[in-house]
């Protein structure tokens, strides 16, 4: 038999801001929050566990299987810079002041 594996699905319900100790803001950074709301999918160890425990009333988890997390949107195909005359439209370029001053000079 394979056993499914397990995984935690973390999303952070509280900000970080009002946060009276510095260790949870610390906790919170090393699981890898960046802002409110956002959710994280962690392997289901002790040690995640113990952080979770630490910020329990800034986030909420629940187990899940590892088949269950969905997969990244597709990076779809952009657009493509052309450098060059014709990218930028035929315009001339603008001239320095040294090369204005040897113009009048001439």
């Amino acid at each position: 038999m394979t056993q499914k594996k397990k995984m935690l699905k973390i999303t952070q319900t509280r900000s970080i801001i009002g946060s009276q100790r510095e260790k949870h803001r610390t906790v919170m950074k090393s699981l890898g929050f960046k802002k409110n709301q956002q959710t994280l999918y962690k392997n289901d160890t002790p040690q995640i566990r113990g952080m979770i425990q630490k910020v329990r009333h800034l986030v909420v988890w629940e187990e899940i299987n590892a088949t269950d997390i969905p997969s990244p949107p597709e990076k779809r195909v952009g657009f493509t810079v052309v450098s060059g005359k014709k990218a930028a439209g035929g315009k001339k370029k603008a001239k320095s002041k040294t090369a204005k001053k040897t113009e009048k000079a001439e």
